[in-house]
């Protein structure tokens, strides 16, 4: 959604350094520390290029809220484009959006963990399948006085102990997200000790099938089988990226086959894996570009 720029990362797919300060025009910070477990970074960008961007957001099973202070930013998504509102959050989702703007871009970004949107803004997540949603949708007047405040506070610091003091004090009336819905999410995203069945995963919680499905629709937004194919993207794009063939990423991620590996990377960014390896052009996981270390969030589109 905004440019490029890296953010640590607090649960998911793999742990990414942070070190607080500013990384290419990029002022960025962690959260206060009871917000950890929730958010993942606040990140401030002022920046200007010298032509129109264009960038393609890959799901990483994040809930972003970017406050915009000044208009030319336009998203799309599902053949759909529209400005982008004052306060806006991108729900979690299994194919790309696009982020363009003219040349200048101005504003704060915040990446939520699914089940940390759950908690601090108080509704079932079903209400974030849209591929962007007013925060005023969310929060009511609440959304203006805060992205008014951003606005006029005097530094970036100034502007994130502004998000520590509002977002801290959702806390106190916070819904609680069941232990076996935060498991089942860390072991989809993460796929650590290999890939897992979506079965086996369901039987580890003692829910059946049915009941993990309603939980997930309420707490995180995703179906257990969206939140897995998310995880296994993010996976297979790494492997990808480090040299690893089609065939070796497509056994290990849990892919039926390499077909089907190039399908699922196909649907889910819109570009096949060697146009993506192209437009990438080599970067890393968690590179300069990525807004999220670890993963791979973004790529700039040519034209």
């Amino acid at each position: 959604m905004g440019p490029s720029h890296g953010l640590p990362q607090r649960s998911g797919l793999s742990d990414g350094g942070c070190v607080p300060g500013a990384r290419d025009g990029i002022s960025w910070r962690l959260p206060a520390a009871a917000l950890r477990d929730h958010v993942v970074c606040y990140s401030g960008f002022q920046t200007e290029f010298a032509m129109p961007r264009r960038r393609l957001e890959l799901p990483i099973g994040l809930i972003t809220l970017v406050f915009s202070f000044q208009e030319g930013l336009r998203l799309s998504a599902a053949g759909s484009a529209r400005a982008a509102y004052r306060a806006m959050l991108t729900g979690p989702r299994v194919f790309p959006t696009v982020g363009e703007h003219s040349g200048a871009v101005y504003g704060i970004e915040v990446n939520v963990t699914l089940t940390g949107a759950f908690r601090l803004f108080g509704i079932p997540m079903r209400h974030f399948e849209s591929a962007y949603l007013d925060l005023a949708d969310v929060l009511g007047a609440d959304s203006d006085r805060l992205t008014d405040r951003l606005r006029d506070a005097p530094g970036w610091p100034e502007r994130f102990d502004v998000l520590d003091r509002a977002l801290t004090g959702r806390l106190d009336t916070a819904r609680t997200v069941a232990p076996e819905v935060g498991w089942a999410v860390s072991r989809l995203c993460t796929q650590r000790g290999g890939p897992r069945t979506l079965a086996a995963i369901t039987d580890e919680t003692g829910w059946s099938p049915r009941l993990l499905r309603a939980r997930f629709q309420e707490q995180v937004g995703l179906s257990p089988k969206a939140m897995a194919r998310v995880g296994r993207l993010q996976q297979a794009l790494r492997m990808l990226a480090a040299g690893d063939s089609g065939a070796l990423t497509a056994v290990l991620c849990g892919f039926h086959d390499q077909a089907h590996l190039s399908r699922e990377v196909k649907a889910m960014t819109g570009l096949t894996p060697s146009v993506f390896a192209r437009v990438r052009g080599g970067l890393p996981p968690g590179s300069p570009l990525d807004r999220v270390p670890g993963r791979m969030t973004s790529v700039v589109l040519e034209g």
